[in-house]
């Protein structure tokens, strides 16, 4: 029985310009985004042969299939043909977070599954090459809208840097050197569940429809994700100034697609900052999901009683430093 355990992420800034359609024709894209102590857990074995199916599946739904073709889940059925795999197996998953809300459950999934197969084959995979291959299956096979980020941020872990190059190659800085500053920027930050779930494929496919108009737009959110690190690596955070950066990537990326907002997450995010904030987003592709908000520490419960009436749960999420690892390997 092999078991992983993978972080979801939260994309602090540069979302939309890790998408092929934009890094390919652009030079690059980059992003700045953190894994968060909320994980997707993956359970492979060999299913044993008193069982009469090839595979037994367990995740929202139950497969009991005895054929690959057969498999409707497109994840599991991807990895199992791209590693070649004959045994009959028993796959399930179980997340501490639902999926389609903006964390990158997807990609996290693929991550997961991918490393307890290659586990149960006895292969040994790098972290770099274990979200290759993951960003491989989703959108090259799968032909999936997503960007590259959430692959990355959920095998590696920890507060990255990530450039995106048009040769497809990828570079990961972990920025560590000033703890202070990212521990004082969590503590600036309150996540609020909307309590909607909605599918990112749809919203970025409409954001795709618009490459060439988003162009710019793009160009500016990039650039603000170098300004974004730079702040980060200073001697005393600005969280005024690291809120402003949010708050201007979060208009930009709002005229992306009519998909990405809508009046109520725009209502609930003046009043937030009415009330102090600095700035905010929706996490992932919009529309619905998680909304985060950069404001003072003293500050977060005034908001978060100013948008109780609106049913926005606030959530606790912490920062977490391990990526996708094994934590059960049993033959």
């Amino acid at each position: 029985m092999i078991i992983t355990r993978t972080p979801l992420r939260v994309s602090l800034i540069g979302g939309g310009t890790d998408i092929p359609s934009f890094y390919k024709y652009n030079d690059y894209g980059e992003v700045i985004s953190t894994s968060i102590n909320k994980y997707v857990y993956v359970i492979v074995k060999k299913q044993d042969p008193l069982y009469f199916e090839k595979y037994r599946l367990n995740y929202s739904e139950t497969e009991i299939v005895n054929e690959v073709k057969k498999i409707k889940n497109p994840i599991i059925k991807a990895c199992i043909e791209y590693l070649k795999i004959k045994d009959n197996l028993y796959i399930g998953t179980i997340a501490d977070v639902p999926s389609s809300t903006g964390l990158g459950s997807s990609s996290s999934f693929c991550v997961g599954l991918l490393n307890a197969l290659y586990a149960y084959k006895g292969i040994k995979i790098s972290k770099k090459e274990l979200a290759k291959q993951a960003f491989h299956i989703e959108v090259n096979i799968l032909k999936k809208p997503i960007g590259k980020q959430d692959h990355y941020a959920s095998a590696f872990g920890g507060i990255n840097y990530i450039k995106f190059k048009s040769n497809e190659n990828v570079i990961i800085k972990k920025i560590n050197k000033n703890k202070n500053n990212y521990r004082n920027l969590f503590k600036s930050i309150s996540f609020y569940w909307s309590g909607k779930m909605r599918s990112a494929d749809n919203v970025l496919q409409d954001q795709n429809k618009n490459k060439m108009k988003n162009k710019n737009k793009l160009t500016i959110i990039r650039n603000m994700t170098k300004q974004f690190n730079d702040l980060l690596l200073t001697k005393k955070l600005n969280l005024n100034e690291i809120g402003n950066l949010i708050d201007n990537s979060w208009k930009l990326k709002r005229e992306l697609s009519a998909k990405i907002s809508n009046k109520k997450i725009d209502q609930i995010y003046n009043i937030a900052k009415i009330n102090g904030a600095f700035g905010g987003k929706i996490l992932g592709a919009g529309g619905g999901g998680f909304l985060m908000i950069i404001s003072p520490p003293h500050k977060i419960n005034i908001i978060k009683k100013s948008i109780e009436k609106f049913k926005f749960e606030k959530i606790d999420f912490k920062m977490e430093n391990t990526g996708s690892i094994i934590v059960l390997n049993k033959k």
